[in-house]
């Protein structure tokens, strides 16, 4: 029966586009019929019938992928064309009420493969669902949903790389839901990042984990501390938390996260407990698209970590420059440009700009200095993206960053971007 509904749909799409010349329909009715036809699309999904709903059809694959062209305008040789990353995901129904989310990521024309998250939906009713594996965290606009035609610049966000190292992921348990009609949480304990590290070769080839070893907190802010789910060292928990409220004002949404846990594995006595708050905005309103976030991390022991650090050898493989403080946000405004004009279209162009503050190193512990060049003081970034539908995005943009020391630096961007 399933099968014959689908069936049925083609045939109706197929004497709709035979009954009528393309050259003589009005744009009205082409637009009246496709409408039609997403109703007939719409219940037959509602019945049922779709990838990954259907009894013969319980799994679908989905997926991204971006390629890069970047070119640093001040140093010789800084052109580089990188096929960032390939994306496959999967989609399963185990049961009505258990799905299985997946994906993997072939980074760097497939030099690099991250396993991005696989957990399990137990959903038990819209306010209260419970989610296990390795998942997201939950913190900002761009670390749950970094698919790159959901953001216009060809690069992520320095806000989003540094402060917020997405894409961010962990192994735990949680609950999340929509309590109330416009309300959306998380709530999840995850192993914490990893603020310090041990050099492997001392330790029998890595006895904190195969994770457990390699970069760690420094002057790029917390991203370093971020691991595979691969025996990573899980002897510090964080709790994850997020809320979104989607209903306060038409076009509005506002975000809050939170972060908190200690993050040096007992590898020294000290807690290195870490807090991070984030807050972001997102507003609509016709042709006019804008989006803010604000970032604050505080760590405690960062003293302690950094003499840690700085004691070498063959017992230690951090990096040091650990801040007591990071801090940055970021602003974004764009025009979605045929919908200004008024153009009959579904293609868009969204000319951009965007400020961002990121200073990895806003704080320092005592005794400890820091590296001026890596605290972004103002990054601009403008330019424009081309969607002739939503799935493809085409993308150009430039972007100076001025620095603490006084230097500055201007980069070009373009990027080709994909969902599927």
């Amino acid at each position: 029966m399933k099968q014959k509904l689908g069936f049925m749909a083609l045939m109706v799409l197929a004497f709709l586009l035979a009954a009528v010349p393309g050259y003589s329909a009005s744009t009205g009715e082409l637009e009246r019929k496709i409408d039609l036809l997403a109703d007939e699309v719409d219940d037959l999904k509602s019945r049922g019938i779709g990838a990954g709903t259907s009894d013969h059809n319980r799994v679908s694959v989905h997926g991204y992928g971006e390629m890069h062209f970047n070119r640093t305008t001040q140093e010789r040789g800084s052109t580089q064309i990188d096929n960032h990353r390939f994306v496959i995901g999967v989609h399963a129904l185990l049961t009505d009420w258990i799905h299985l989310n997946a994906e993997i990521d072939f980074e760097h024309a497939a030099q690099e493969l991250e396993f991005e998250f696989g957990y399990l939906d137990f959903l038990l009713s819209p306010g209260l669902n419970a989610r296990a594996g390795v998942m997201l965290a939950p913190v900002g606009l761009l670390n749950e949903f970094h698919e790159p035609n959901l953001f216009w610049t060809s690069e992520r966000p320095l806000l989003q790389s540094r402060m917020i190292p997405t894409t961010w992921s962990a192994g735990g348990a949680g609950l999340f839901g929509t309590p109330m009609e416009g309300v959306n949480y998380r709530l999840y304990a995850m192993n914490s990042l990893q603020s310090i590290t041990k050099d492997s070769t001392a330790n029998g080839g890595g006895s904190g984990g195969n994770g457990g070893s390699g970069d760690s907190f420094g002057t790029n802010g917390i991203r370093g501390g971020r691991k595979q789910v691969n025996e990573a060292v899980a002897d510090d928990w964080s709790v994850f938390a997020r809320v979104e409220f989607t209903k306060l004002f038409p076009g509005l949404q506002v975000g809050f996260s939170l972060v908190n846990g200690d993050t040096t594995h007992n590898i020294i006595s000290a807690d290195g407990n870490m807090t991070l708050l984030e807050a972001d905005i997102q507003y609509r309103w016709n042709w006019f698209d804008m989006n803010a976030s604000i970032v604050n991390t505080d760590i405690d022991d960062a003293g302690a970590m950094n003499t840690f650090c700085a004691a070498g050898g063959a017992v230690d493989d951090c990096a040091g420059g650990i801040a007591s403080n990071n801090f940055g946000y970021n602003v974004q405004a764009g025009v979605h440009l045929p919908q200004l004009m008024g153009w009959k279209t579904s293609h868009d162009i969204v000319p951009h700009f965007m400020f961002e503050r990121v200073r990895t190193q806003d704080e320092m512990p005592a005794g400890t200095d820091p590296d001026k060049s890596k605290n972004r003081n103002a990054v601009y970034t403008f330019g424009v993206a081309y969607l002739p539908i939503p799935e493809v995005a085409l993308k150009v943009d430039h972007t100076h960053t001025m620095l603490q020391d006084n230097t500055s630096t201007d980069q070009f961007n373009m990027a080709i971007a994909y969902m599927y």
